[in-house]
């Protein structure tokens, strides 16, 4: 088994654990099954990362998914925040109290970076854009 071929199959492993990761906040699935899925997505990560460069091919697909995650990471950095303090102002107002607690985890910009890059991987190497 070559760079190449250990390359696309974490890719694949670690597209499907986001999916699970994703289905288990939807549905009622254990917390453990959904922490265990995160793990393989990260090591999945971890593993395209050292084999990156077997190739050009895998390593536009990791450029690809990189500067996908870096850029979704930057967007949530400044928009979630802005985004929670006028929902925040608009339901003070609304209700006439000043309760300005934190209702979004700071957990959503590193879990959607994560399937950014995914989707920037699988995005370029399906349509080769």
């Amino acid at each position: 088994m070559n760079k190449a071929s250990v390359f696309m199959a974490s890719s694949s492993v670690g597209f499907a654990s986001i999916g699970v990761v994703l289905f288990s906040a939807l549905d009622a699935i254990p917390a453990s099954v959904s922490i265990a899925a995160g793990l393989v997505s990260v090591a999945a990560c971890w593993v395209m990362l050292f084999t990156r460069n077997a190739d050009e091919y895998t390593r536009g697909l990791w450029t690809s998914g990189a500067s996908t995650a870096f850029a979704i990471m930057l967007i949530l950095f400044l928009a979630i925040p802005f985004l929670e303090g006028v929902y925040d102002g608009f339901n003070d107002a609304r209700n006439g109290t000043d309760d300005a607690e934190r209702d979004v985890s700071a957990i959503l910009t590193i879990a959607a970076a994560i399937a950014g890059f995914y989707i920037g991987l699988f995005y370029k190497r399906f349509w080769g854009v």
